[in-house]
Formats: structure tokens, sequence, C-alpha cells
């Protein structure tokens, strides 16, 4: 305009934008390079590639490394988007809590039939039960949240101090209904449960009665029970995770192994049935000559007393065909974080871990393509019989 000619930087505005020295790459060729990511080592990785287009020096393993962290930097870019815009739309704050002044109204909740609970009561020799522990499996929604750590590269080392025990943290949601299931990522508890509530709004099962399958930790419980009170929700504590948390807590409490077991072979099958208070009272009438430290049995009363909530008579959900268990969400994390970032000798940073976890959530979802070619992400549940 005004005389002036209109200059256009290639590099950035008609090419999509690389550093010094590097070479642009094609589609399908950044469709490969973050599938390779997946499950391989950057140094594997990159010399795969090599080997595949015939090139003596291509790309470095430094340079693929920065390439797939700036993709997964990219696709969480575009996920948090998403997820801003849909949050404002339905009446959320970026916060992902539901604002004063708007209106959610969660859909009844529908549970297995009377009659099929009464038969599994008397199968079970069971006398009392509440129809609401049971939900019904095709209109309810299973969301299964795990957390893990990998180790951080030390950014800066203070002088005089000789360790940095630091982590990055991830945080894994695996979501499920009968339509199929997705994969969700985010660095903390808080940045996934929002994700959540932006997925469940696109795909438009927020109303539904959502269950929440856990392991006990706190953070967990808490995030869950503040960003969620508008909804139709209950938690699950894990029935490993309880099994596991006894055997630890009673390890330290008791004189040996014998004595160990021999007590959890009573306090398991209360905690199985759901007899939170039973299985306190085991606890509080334990032999003392049996114990070491009484210390651990008050902390153990204490856990019971706060995930007494959370606990469900398993036996009967189990007779049922309900799921007791958070292990797809474990299994998700191993898949997406654990399996390619807790390998010996590893360390990641923040950006670093997030991004590549990222890229390996895309490609569980089956968004990989989609990602690769058009830049864009799809909330499609995968159905079941397309597994990755």
């Amino acid at each position: 305009m005004d005389g002036k000619e209109t200059i256009y930087d290639s590099s950035k505005e008609l090419f999509e934008e690389t550093a010094s020295r590097e070479k642009f790459k094609s589609n399908i060729f950044t469709e490969l390079m973050l599938d390779y990511s997946t499950d391989m080592s950057v140094r594997e990785a990159s010399r795969r590639l090599n080997r595949i287009r015939w090139e003596s020096i291509g790309i470095s393993a430094q340079t693929y490394r920065n390439t797939v962290e700036r993709e997964g930097a990219a696709i969480n870019e575009v996920i948090d988007e998403r997820c801003f815009e849909v949050l404002q739309e339905n009446g959320f704050g970026i916060n992902g809590q539901l604002d004063e002044n708007s209106e959610f109204t969660p859909e009844t909740s529908q549970y297995i039939k009377a009659e099929e609970i009464i038969r599994a009561m008397e199968n079970l020799n069971i006398k009392k039960a509440h129809v609401s522990d049971y939900e019904s499996e095709e209109i309810a929604v299973d969301i299964s949240v795990d957390d893990v750590c990998v180790k951080r590269q030390t950014e800066i080392r203070p002088r005089g101090e000789l360790e940095q025990p630091k982590k990055v943290n991830n945080t894994v949601i695996h979501v499920e209904n009968v339509k199929g299931k997705y994969i969700l990522n985010a660095g903390s508890v808080f940045g996934a449960l929002r994700l959540l509530i932006g997925f469940l709004l696109c795909v438009g099962l927020l109303r539904k009665h959502l269950v929440f399958f856990t392991d006990g930790a706190r953070e967990i419980h808490n995030e869950i029970a503040r960003l969620f009170r508008f909804a139709n929700y209950k938690i699950i504590l894990d029935w490993y995770h309880l099994k596991k948390k006894c055997k630890e807590q009673l390890s330290m409490a008791l004189k040996n192994a014998t004595i160990r077991n021999e007590f959890l072979e009573e306090l398991l099958p209360c905690l199985w049935f759901g007899n939170i208070n039973g299985a306190i009272k085991l606890l509080q009438n334990i032999d003392p000559k049996k114990v070491k430290n009484f210390e651990f049995i008050t902390k153990l009363v204490e856990y019971f007393e706060r995930v007494r909530a959370y606990v469900p008579c398993y036996a009967l959900r189990k007779e049922l065909g309900l799921r007791n268990s958070s292990n797809l969400g474990e299994k998700s994390n191993d898949l997406i974080v654990s399996s390619r970032q807790k390998n010996n000798g590893m360390s990641w940073s923040d950006d670093g871990s997030h991004s590549f976890a990222s890229v390996s959530a895309v490609y569980r979802n089956h968004q990989l393509s989609n990602w690769a070619h058009s830049r864009s992400i799809n909330f499609d549940f995968v159905p079941f019989d397309e597994a990755v």
C-alpha cells in the first residue's frame, strides 16, 4: 500500500518455521517422526529416519528431539485453545469452574435393576446394599485418573548444593463409555481435569453420571470435588491401591511378615465387602504384643476415615460385572509416559516431558495423521475394536 511493495517471509508465512540449518519437513515425514517418538529413543528414531531416506547426514538426534518437542507444544496449544473456547461457550471460567450465574442440570442417574442386585446379594450372602452404588454401565462415563513423575533435568545448579531431586509431573486421564475411549494428559491434576471438563462438553457427556476411579492421592480427590461439584459424580478408590496401602502400613506397624499376613487375612475381607467400620475395629483391637509401632496403626485408621466415602462393596460390584480398578488410567499412563520416559538414565525437562506425552496421547487417540496434515485435533472417541 502507498506505493510500498508487500514483502512475504517465505520461511515463516508460506512454510512452517524451522530452526537455523533445519530442513523443511513434509507432512508425511512429520507424521513418521511423531509416530516413532512414541516408542523409540531419539537416537534410534533419527537413525531409522535417516536410513529410510538414505541420508548419511540427515536429521540429528538433537534436531529430532527439538522438532518433536515443538510439535508437542503446538498440540498442547491447540487442545488448550479448544478447551478454553468450549468452557466459555458453556458458562465456565478458564479455571474450569462453573460461573455463579450459569445453570447446569445433570441428568438423572440410572442404575442396575434392583432384581439383579438382589440376586447378586443372595449369591454373596449380603444383607444390605444401596442401589445408588451400582451404576448402569450403558449410561455412566468411566474416568480413570493417574499421576506419574519422571526424572527432571537440573537446569540450574546453585553453588553449595550437591543434589536437587526434581521430578516432572504428568497426569493422564482415560475416559471410557459405550462409544469408545479417549486419553487426555496435562502437567498437573488441575490441568488434566480442566481438559476433561472441556472434552466432556465437546462430546456431550458432562451431564451424565461420572464415575472416577483413582488411587488414594489426596490431591486428585480434592481437585475432583472442587471442579466437579456441579456434576453428578462419584469416586471409587482402586482396590489394588487400597490393598497395597494396607500391606505397606502394616509392614511398618507389625513385628514381622507372618503376623502381618495373618492380620491381612482378617482385614482385607472387611474392606472387600466395604466394611470400613469393621476394618477400623480390627485395627483398634489388635493385640499390642504384635505391634512394633502404633503410629502406623493410627495412620491407617486415619486413612480409612479419609477414604470412607470412596470405598464401595467391591465384592458386589464384581458380582455385577462393574469395575473396581483404575488400571485403565495406569495403563494409559504407562503407554504415553512411563514406558517412554522412565527408562534408566533418562531425564526430562518440563516442556520436553509434556510434549512427548502429548504426542503419544494424540497417537493413541488416532489423531496423529489428522494433526500432521491439517494441524487440528478432534475429540472423537476411539472405538474399542480400533485400539492402537
